[in-house]
């Protein structure tokens, strides 16, 4: 999916226009040597996903992959263990993320049977 707007990380060079590119950004700065300035990187990345961005998202396995990283993914990226979550950027993400994929999975459901159905429900696994 290619976007019309440009997102940067905030406190990094990093630019992205959706999710896959997102997680792109986010692998960049895991590779990263562990220092303070990669946590707070990793930090800001976690909860930097426009809600706008993600209603664009047509990628099933882009919103998965996201959904991975924000969930278990390194620490300061990945969502505050229970307890702590409330008021966490990545809920918000996590949730926006989840509902986007429903959506789109239910499109595909309510596709009538042809080769478009087909190559649909393959995209799914």
């Amino acid at each position: 999916m290619t976007g019309g707007s440009r997102y940067r990380t905030p406190g990094t060079r990093l630019w992205w226009s959706d999710v896959g590119e997102w997680i792109a950004a986010a692998r960049k700065i895991d590779r990263r040597r562990l220092s303070q300035q990669r946590y707070r990187a990793l930090q800001n990345h976690g909860g930097s996903m426009p809600r706008a961005l993600i209603d664009l998202e047509t990628d099933i396995d882009a919103i998965d992959d996201a959904l991975d990283f924000l969930k278990y993914g390194p620490p300061g990226l990945a969502r505050p263990q229970r307890g702590h979550r409330a008021k966490a950027a990545q809920t918000r993400i996590i949730m926006d993320l989840m509902n986007r994929r429903a959506a789109l999975v239910c499109q595909i459901d309510d596709m009538p049977e042809g080769d478009n159905w087909i190559a649909a429900r393959a995209s799914l696994g």
